[in-house]
């Protein structure tokens, strides 16, 4: 085969590999395509030493070349969130995906923290709850069996803990997450 072909089916080989990459990633497949993957990698080896005289066909197989590791970093980087279990798909529905990091998962958990249930009564301990369920859910956490009355009952441990230790009872409940894995603590209230 000449470089004219071998680009033309590279091309096409990569576009459906990033289909199927999308497939694996919404759990259509359930396998990484590593077989095409492979098929593509050989290609672009095949011909990574030989000179290419013909500017055109340069330009393509090095454009075909960088699309291909952009690809790469991407499918390793959400791979690695799978593991991590910060992985999110986007509301919307759409074929691209959104990483989230732990770094704006804690951010956004530091931002708006939920109040003590004991200042606002039984509204902020469901915002509580629900913020927890929430943060579970993208930690890839389960939440099953998880009820209102065992989280109450656990702010309540901690807080009667809390109030001997430190002779207070102003304290807050915030929910964060830290190492891919949702936590809810009582701290006492910063002055």
């Amino acid at each position: 085969m000449d470089l004219k072909e071998d680009l033309e089916i590279l091309d096409v080989k990569l576009t459906r590999l990033k289909v199927e990459y999308e497939h694996y990633f919404m759990h259509i497949l359930k396998r990484e395509p590593l077989r095409l993957r492979d098929d593509v990698d050989r290609l672009i080896r095949r011909w990574s030493g030989l000179p290419i005289t013909n500017t055109a066909l340069k330009f393509k197989y090095h454009s075909l070349v960088a699309r291909c590791n952009t690809f790469k970093y991407y499918w390793s980087r959400t791979l690695r969130a799978i593991e991590e279990g910060t992985y999110e798909r986007r509301a919307e529905g759409g074929a691209m995906a959104k990483v989230a990091s732990v770094e704006a998962l804690r951010e956004k958990s530091k931002k708006a923290p939920p109040e003590a249930p004991a200042q606002k009564g039984e509204a902020a301990l469901k915002e509580v709850f629900q913020s927890y369920i929430e943060a579970r859910k993208k930690c890839n956490q389960p939440t099953k069996g998880l009820t209102l009355e065992k989280v109450k009952t656990g702010i309540e441990g901690q807080k009667k803990k809390l109030e001997s230790k430190y002779g207070t009872n102003e304290l807050d409940v915030k929910v964060y997450i830290k190492d891919g894995t949702a936590k809810l603590t009582v701290v006492p209230r910063k002055k």
